[in-house]
């Protein structure tokens, strides 16, 4: 009985978290949200989620959609996937997670370079977005950051700390800043 108060009462708060403040009342509530009640909000709000996902609060979103109903329609995770605390997700363009991803605790998934108000944006460093994908059972360890664009590969393994600026592919794994594979398929 007292679980399904706690959880109308999460309802109402989500209720009135978004009527009052968007996308960023959501997204203030991700932080504390109880884990079981991430998935269907992030649904409910436009994202594409497959079944059996783990996902751990607190966790951020950041560039999501202005548009009612679809703020997080930029995100797409498959099923049985496992994501750990404080991921910081950049909705700036698609993130796709495919089935049977694990992605660790304090992973940045960064979707764009935007330099703001730097006189830097009109010369070397003009504002960017691409897509993350990430393939079919890879795995990424805790404090990793990916880079627009980056697709990282089937059964692909990034090392704790990598940043990630090339695309890896199927069944290697990378380490270091900047990543570098040290083992290709079929190597020992």
């Amino acid at each position: 009985m007292l679980r399904y108060l706690l959880k109308g009462l999460f309802r109402l708060v989500i209720c009135v978290a978004y009527r009052s403040y968007r996308a960023e009342g959501l997204n203030g509530l991700f932080q504390v949200l109880p884990a079981k009640l991430l998935a269907p909000t992030l649904v409910k709000y436009g994202a594409h989620i497959g079944a059996n996902i783990e996902i751990h609060t607190p966790i951020t979103f950041h560039n999501v959609s202005s548009l009612p109903g679809v703020h997080y329609a930029n995100l797409q995770i498959g099923s049985d996937c496992y994501f750990g605390r404080e991921i910081f997700f950049d909705l700036a363009d698609k993130i796709v997670v495919e089935d049977n991803v694990t992605v660790s605790m304090r992973v940045m998934l960064l979707t764009h370079t935007h330099a703001g108000k730097s006189p830097l944006t009109s010369g070397r460093l003009p504002p960017s977005q691409a897509p993350i994908v990430l393939k079919r059972g890879c795995y990424i360890g805790a404090g990793a950051t990916i880079l627009q664009g980056i697709t990282v590969g089937e059964c692909a393994i990034v090392g704790a700390g990598a940043v990630v600026t090339r695309d890896v592919p199927a069944h290697t794994t990378v380490v270091g800043v900047p990543a570098r594979t040290i083992v290709r398929k079929g190597e020992v």
